[in-house]
């Protein structure tokens, strides 16, 4: 299953290493800034041509991109709740661990 969320953090995370604005990527690839973003925050599916376009102009390859979505989905999910959880106050914490334990069981 391909996880777009998990390629959208990897296209941004080797445009800010490259100091690319999204301005100028979504330029050089011929898209906007508005679906560059959506496509970095995994709002939105793009084609294999426009991800090959980006991995081009990233100097990346697209199998880097591509590759083993499933497992860091996992992880982006572990750390999104333990982010969340370390979010609530102490009020409500002990309330969210209660649903957590009581979605586990399903």
């Amino acid at each position: 299953m391909i996880d777009y969320a998990v390629i959208g953090k990897r296209i941004q995370k080797k445009r800010q290493e490259r100091s690319i604005t999204q301005e100028k990527l979504a330029e050089q690839v011929g898209i906007s800034v508005v679906y560059l973003s959506k496509i970095e925050n995994g709002r939105v599916y793009p084609t294999l041509e426009t991800l090959s376009n980006i991995c081009t102009e990233l100097d990346v390859e697209l199998a880097e991109v591509l590759s083993n979505t499933e497992m860091e989905r996992k992880d982006y999910a572990n750390d999104r709740v333990l982010e969340l959880f370390n979010a609530c106050s102490v009020r409500v914490k002990p309330i969210a661990l209660s649903l957590l334990e009581e979605l586990a069981k399903l």
